[in-house]
């Protein structure tokens, strides 16, 4: 059961990787023309600040589930971590989970009632419902529960794995899956 599950989580984290990369590439690419459209040939796209936005925003908060995943968030260091003892340091990096899954429940409980608010609302270039913005923070907030909760009981996710496959410097989809025997 635990396989499945980490595998789950891995195939999820993927995919969080991918949409991340395609995210951003598309906000360049459609903010580079939309200003190439408007200062050379004196027009513009007039829905693309709306989807530039979407797609950030989308950016920003599905990228903050992997930072939590890899830890990369602000962090203040009163002492450095070599000088506390091990059980502190742990009981730390526990408190700090603690915090995550609070700020993930918090992101699912009212990022779905702002969801819910704000469907209502049109954005009134694309003409799309407004929660379209917002519907990410539900998501990102079950991202980030779950990277806490992975943290806390120590599930490994085949970084190393994953690292390689992004990097380029081989393996596939199917070697990240395969069970290290």
């Amino acid at each position: 059961m635990k396989k499945f599950i980490v595998s789950a989580v891995t195939l999820i984290h993927i995919l969080l990787i991918n949409l991340s990369m395609i995210m951003i590439v598309a906000m360049l690419l459609l903010v580079f023309a939309n200003v190439v459209l408007r200062y050379v040939f004196n027009s513009g796209i007039f829905w693309s600040e709306e989807i530039a936005l979407v797609l950030e925003v989308w950016f920003i908060f599905l990228s903050l589930g992997l930072g939590v995943k890899h830890r990369l968030h602000f962090s203040i260091n009163l002492m450095p971590r070599e000088k506390i003892s091990a059980w502190l340091n742990r009981a730390l990096d526990l408190l700090s989970d603690i915090v995550f899954i609070v700020i993930g429940a918090v992101m699912i409980l009212y990022g779905s009632r702002l969801v819910q608010f704000t469907m209502r609302s049109i954005m009134p270039a694309t003409k799309l419902p407004a929660g379209i913005l917002y519907l990410v923070l539900p998501i990102s907030g079950f991202v980030v529960i779950v990277e806490a909760l992975f943290h806390i009981f120590g599930f490994t996710m085949f970084d190393e794995k994953i690292d390689a496959y992004f990097s380029g410097k081989g393996g596939t989809l199917k070697d990240i899956f395969r069970s290290e025997a």
